[in-house]
């Protein structure tokens, strides 16, 4: 690969494992906080879905903002209000408190990563290779164990300290901070942010509208006055973005990703993957079911796929070398779309657990796949770091909308209350919901798959094949 395409991807690199860490958090204990706050199991995906679109939407904000402000400045400010977040979502007795902690979260891990994602590139780069190796592996050790723990911690405590826990975590972090570099400011981004504000109007109106859908009413749910004023302003916001974009002599999104056929399939693939990539959510309460266990003590099952996730990159690696990004893809998505399918339709609890190594293969392949490629191909090089913050933002933004359309399963259940004390199984309609969340989410990567053998040979692959 020329030099010129060796970019660094540390925050996005960081940003994707924030979240992932976030989802294995969280997930595991779903049931237990719609039981405990005696709200839906969509309501509370709702906590996972904003924060995930939050926060894809905060990192090129923050980058813009804390440019203008001294470096460490902005990353205490972060760090501060990060604490303030979890402290609201873990004493939180309402839909909306916990929300507006879990926003709070989000803002404030979208000012943390650029100032960590750059001084955790300046200490790799500096340190011996011992030390990039010992990171990797504190961050992979982090990611499988999450779920375990989250598990843990609720069951042996209450699911609020999995937010309470956080806060000395982000007093370890300020404490480390005294070793970045003090001083200065981060490089001003070479992109203007209006556009930002219209795609995160067109993301939250979106998830506002299908949130409305009732599924019994079938096709008449589309014409539901509750569905239709958000439908259309997400529809309508499009325009005056364009027209934002077209006259900005900065612009974040390239004009081409509207007009270049390769671009807008490549936006797409990655938006179904952040489907396929939240649908894991599911896991763990399913799993729990499947093995008779208590609800909110399946973090376990997400362990396994977090490593089978995690093991598969270099994996990844090699088949990007003989097959290019189109072949990852296409392998992850078949995956996927096998291992929900299974999981659906499967309740055999040896044969599930199983599947979960080849969900997390699938899912690893699809979230590392070198999509980047086709971007050296389409865009010039100054717009590329750009396009690549686009893409994640699709990918977050695909997460969430997914996460809102998986909540539609859930549509008819009733809220639990009084919490689980003992191993009585899920609610019918609970169940119900969990498998056509997960048969939705095989839908999504066989569309996927669909459009990953239609995409273009990028050029570095065409010459290596050469």
């Amino acid at each position: 690969m020329p030099f010129k395409k060796n970019l660094s991807l540390d925050a996005f690199i960081i940003a994707i494992f924030l979240s992932a860490l976030d989802i294995g958090m969280v997930a595991p204990s779903l049931t237990v906080i719609a039981a405990d706050l005696g709200f839906p199991v969509r309501g509370v995906l709702w906590t996972i879905a904003l924060h995930l679109a939050v926060f894809v939407l905060a990192l090129p904000l923050m980058e813009a903002w804390a440019a203008k402000v001294g470096r460490r400045e902005w990353f205490s400010v972060s760090l501060l209000l990060f604490a303030v977040g979890s402290l609201i979502a873990g004493g939180s007795h309402t839909w909306l408190s916990l929300i507006a902690g879990r926003v709070i979260q989000a803002v404030a891990a979208g000012g943390i990563v650029p100032v960590l994602a750059a001084e955790m590139g300046r200490m790799t780069k500096w340190e011996k290779r011992r030390w990039r190796i010992a990171v990797h592996a504190v961050l992979a050790v982090l990611l499988i164990l999450t779920p375990y723990l989250s598990s843990t911690l609720t069951w042996m405590f209450s699911w609020r300290w999995l937010f309470w826990i956080s806060i000395p975590a982000v007093l370890l972090v300020f404490t480390f901070s005294f070793r970045f570099r003090s001083g200065g400011r981060l490089r001003s981004p070479p992109y203007q942010i209006h556009g930002i504000f219209y795609f995160g109007a067109i993301l939250l109106s979106a998830m506002t509208a299908i949130s409305q859908l009732d599924p019994n009413k079938g096709w008449e749910a589309l014409t539901d006055p509750g569905f239709l004023p958000f439908a259309f302003l997400a529809a309508g916001l499009g325009i005056p973005m364009m027209m934002v974009e077209r006259q900005s002599d900065r612009p974040f999104f390239s004009l081409q990703l509207f007009t270049d056929r390769r671009l807008i399939a490549l936006h797409g693939v990655t938006a179904l993957a952040g489907v396929t990539w939240v649908a894991v959510v599911l896991v763990p309460g399913w799993m729990a079911e499947i093995y008779q266990r208590p609800p909110g003590t399946g973090g376990i099952f997400l362990s396994i796929v977090a490593a089978s996730a995690w093991f598969s990159i270099p994996l990844a690696r090699r088949i990007s070398l003989h097959w290019g990004y189109q072949g990852v893809l296409a392998l992850g998505f078949f995956a996927t779309a096998s291992a929900y399918f299974t999981l659906a339709l499967i309740t055999d609890p040896a044969a599930l657990t199983t599947i979960l190594a080849v969900l997390g293969f699938g899912l690893g392949f699809t979230l590392t796949a070198p999509v980047h490629e086709l971007l050296f191909d389409v865009l010039s090089y100054r717009h590329v770091k750009n396009g690549l913050m686009v893409i994640g933002m699709f990918r977050a933004a695909g997460g969430a909308l997914g996460l809102i359309v998986i909540g539609l399963s859930f549509f008819q259940e009733i809220p639990l209350t009084g919490g689980f004390s003992t191993v009585s199984g899920l609610p019918e309609l609970w169940k119900s919901g969990y498998q056509v969340g997960m048969l939705t989410a095989a839908g999504a990567a066989v569309i996927g798959l669909i459009i990953a053998l239609l995409l273009p040979i990028s050029s570095s692959s065409a010459k290596e094949e050469d």
